[in-house]
């Protein structure tokens, strides 16, 4: 693979996306805000966002909230913080959780690094998700990627020793630059699939929108798991 970013980079500019939304997503915005925390500069107070202290976990991108979903009805002892700058995934996410009665998700419409770097304590996370994340195919865009050396450094020092960083994609040379970039990270160790701490059996994942639609095109589908060490 070439054309691997440097060690630094400058921070890229997000641009907010609204899209269409429906009746409901907007009415979601508006009246459910007991959902949703609101972007700062000041860190987060996560047992104080949820009510609780629990084994908290991150989903980047949760685009229109399906895997977020289905995560936060598999662990309700886990406290999920989701993070979209697609305006009406938020709106569909909260209706989704409004549906479901689900208390253990928390929404922020906003971009990941930003979030990070300034709200989230080091070692804070146990477990974070990036599903399907734009592959941004042209070489001159690969700059754009989120999966990036800073980036990936950011979230070993976000999360826990043994946490868990799982991504996802369909697209063949983003895998395979997600990889390669990981393995730059020292704090980051491959799980292979049937390991015995691959926790398969608690792993599952719904099919995303994305993942469906990669499918139909063709595309092969891979899962890159990795444990935060000590």
């Amino acid at each position: 693979m070439t054309d691997l970013p440097g060690a630094s980079r400058q921070p890229r500019a997000y641009i907010r996306r609204r899209g269409r939304m429906t009746a409901g997503q907007s009415r979601a915005l508006e009246e459910l805000a007991r959902y949703r925390l609101e972007p700062g500069v000041e860190p987060l107070d996560l047992a104080a966002c949820f009510g609780r202290r629990a084994p908290t976990g991150l989903e980047i991108g949760f685009g229109m909230g399906q895997a977020l979903l289905a995560w936060a009805e598999q662990r309700p002892d886990w406290n999920l913080l989701g993070l979209e700058i697609y305006q009406p995934g938020v709106g569909a996410l909260l209706l989704g959780l409004e549906r479901l009665g689900l208390t253990n998700v928390r929404a922020m419409e906003a971009a990941a690094e930003t979030v990070l770097v300034a709200q989230i304590g080091s070692s804070s996370l146990d477990e974070v998700r990036i599903f399907f994340p734009d592959p941004w195919p042209k070489t001159r865009h690969h700059k754009r990627r989120l999966i990036q050396p800073e980036f990936v450094a950011l979230l070993a020092e976000r999360l826990r020793p043994g946490g868990l960083l799982w991504l996802a994609t369909d697209w063949m040379p983003y895998a395979e630059w997600m990889t390669e970039i990981l393995a730059r990270e020292p704090r980051f160790a491959p799980v292979e699939s049937g390991a015995p701490d691959s926790d398969d059996g608690d792993q599952d994942r719904i099919q995303t929108r994305f993942e469906a639609r990669g499918l139909r095109l063709g595309h092969e589908i891979r899962d890159l798991r990795y444990r935060r060490l000590a």
